[in-house]
């Protein structure tokens, strides 16, 4: 289960990364076709995509730190393991 589970997390940090960058680059694509914008428009939504981008991944990485920190405690004592 705990493959599984970072497996998942994988994932999620892969398209945090991914995502942003290509759908804005194909949202200015189409507002070049649609609307006749210029170069311009590839600039800002490129650099847009990758400030999202960064900071998802950036919290996502948080997030798998904060997980990883929480497995690594030690569990709590039980009535018959306390001395």
């Amino acid at each position: 289960m705990k493959t599984l589970e970072l497996l998942l997390w994988v994932t999620q940090f892969g398209l945090s990364i991914f995502f942003p960058p290509c759908f804005f680059l194909l949202l200015a694509h189409w507002l070049q076709q649609k609307f006749g914008w210029g170069l311009w428009c590839t600039a800002v939504l490129g650099i847009l995509g990758l400030l999202i981008s960064v900071s998802t991944a950036r919290a996502n990485w948080r997030a798998m730190k904060k997980a990883a920190d929480q497995d690594r405690k030690d569990p709590p004592v039980s009535f018959n393991d306390h001395s």
